[in-house]
């Protein structure tokens, strides 16, 4: 192994993941290398020095990114909450929907409404100032959680509640519901990064 790729390698190492905008920069890097000669790694500077200034950069530049990967996650929750189980259940057999699955819903589609709005706040802070479109996204992904919890309660119960319900189907749309949900807390945990004590500059959205 070269000395160029050992600094490479240990600066992977250093680099946070940022939601896939590593392998970006590191690629930069490796361009830089092969193309600056026998000087370049004395050119780009001390490891530490590099490794410090980019896991800021890219600490920044995941929230950025994750200001409107969020907000398609929650979107994307529509289809295990509505539109799938609208197209392939069973009619319900009364007028009026029972109160004990009422408000459950009603609770799911108000967290889910809620997660809309601060997705919609994240991703406007994303476009201008990325390290406090944390807060909102923070908001969005709780109330997504609370959406995901009360509709596949919901789901569970309209198994008994409806005949002819599939029970495959309705674990199915949960399945896809609590997918959904841990790639938001995992872009969120990646966005979260940009608030530490060294994330001091600021970039536009990818």
């Amino acid at each position: 192994m070269t000395e160029r790729e050992r600094y490479v390698r240990e600066l992977e190492r250093r680099l946070p993941f940022a939601l896939g905008l590593r392998e970006r920069a590191l690629t930069e890097i490796r361009e830089h290398l092969r193309e600056g000669g026998d000087e370049a790694l004395a050119r780009i500077g001390p490891l530490d020095e590099l490794a410090a200034e980019l896991g800021r950069e890219l600490r920044v530049r995941a929230a950025a990114r994750a200001s409107w990967l969020i907000p398609v996650l929650v979107v994307l929750f529509v289809f295990p909450f509505y539109v799938i189980p609208e197209n392939t259940l069973p009619p319900a057999p009364w007028d009026d929907k029972p109160d004990y699955l009422a408000w459950k819903q009603h609770v799911a589609v108000g967290a889910w409404l809620g997660a809309l709005g601060l997705g919609a706040v994240g991703l406007l802070l994303g476009r201008t100032i990325p390290r406090l479109a944390v807060l909102p996204l923070l908001g969005a992904v709780a109330a997504f959680a609370v959406a995901v919890v009360f509709g596949s309660v919901v789901a569970v119960q309209w198994i008994d509640a409806v005949p002819g319900t599939s029970a495959g189907t309705a674990y199915a749309m949960i399945a896809a519901s609590v997918v959904l949900l841990a790639a938001g807390g995992f872009v969120l945990v990646e966005a979260c990064r940009a608030a530490l004590p060294d994330g001091r500059h600021e970039f536009p959205a990818d």
